[in-house]
């Protein structure tokens, strides 16, 4: 039903073109309460619902950033619902976006006014160096080409001190993703650390992300249903949706990651 992402950048145009589909179908856009987030999101026992689940999310990563201060930069912001997250702790003046879509662009800028966007390439960021006291990237590295680019981008234009903190999904190894390939939270720690991050934490958060997701997807058409707000046409397509993506969850993606590192300081 859902395509595992927040935002996409660095990808086929085809890839793009269907995200930019997917995104605003209506029943992906139910699903998600209408939030306009599109991730698998963070699932405690109180989350009632996947746009609980997406705001948990984004705050279990800014869990990670304790001061949060200066400038901050969501990498692959999709429509803009993390963008506009981070406007609790930010003001508009200090935060920018980027994703590669422009149609997702024209959605996030409604979502977070006043914010900075642009449409730009996640392994070639178009700043200068030392340009940001924080970066966020929800659920979508793992369409990079590649997460190594990647990271020694966002450890250029953090500012010394800065914090990086992202989730990110582990997959099986196919060819297609042979250049993107990481075999699990060690193999992440061990890329952080050689790009020259510091004060590394990767974490399996696959349970409360993709498992939650996956079990939510299967329940929500039945839910739906039963409180009238799906005719029995959607309510098919829905379940049947939900659960082969479910199953595809759990056969293809071995691990959901919560990452946070910091830019060592200045000698």
């Amino acid at each position: 039903m859902i395509q595992s992402t927040e935002g996409l950048t660095a990808a086929r145009p085809s890839a793009i073109t269907g995200y930019d589909k997917w995104m605003v179908d209506p029943l992906h856009s139910a699903f998600f309460g209408h939030s306009d987030f599109y991730n698998y999101g963070y699932s405690t026992n109180e989350t009632d619902s996947q746009s609980q689940a997406c705001t948990n999310l984004v705050e279990r990563l800014l869990g990670f950033i304790s001061d949060k201060s200066g400038t901050i930069l969501d990498v692959a912001c999709g429509l803009g619902a993390s963008t506009r997250h981070l406007l609790k702790y930010y003001p508009p003046v200090e935060v920018t976006a980027v994703t590669i879509s422009e149609i997702q662009l024209e959605r996030a800028r409604q979502n977070a006014p006043g914010c900075t966007f642009r449409s730009m390439d996640a392994v070639n960021l178009d700043f200068p160096d030392n340009t940001f006291d924080n970066i966020i990237c929800v659920e979508s590295a793992f369409h990079f080409n590649t997460r190594e680019q990647f990271l020694r981008e966002t450890l250029r234009v953090l500012k010394p001190g800065g914090r990086l903190v992202m989730s990110d999904i582990l997959g099986w190894l196919t060819k297609a993703k042979e250049a993107n390939y990481l075999k699990g939270l060690a193999a992440y720690e061990e890329l952080l650390r050689w790009v020259g991050f510091a004060d590394v934490h990767v974490q399996d958060a696959t349970e409360q992300c993709s498992r939650s997701c996956g079990r939510r997807l299967r329940r929500w058409p039945g839910q739906e249903r039963h409180a009238g707000r799906l005719g029995f046409k959607d309510y098919t397509k829905a379940w049947v949706a939900g659960h082969l993506y479910a199953f595809y969850m759990r056969r293809s993606q071995r691990y959901y990651v919560l990452v946070a590192a910091r830019k060592p300081p200045a000698a």
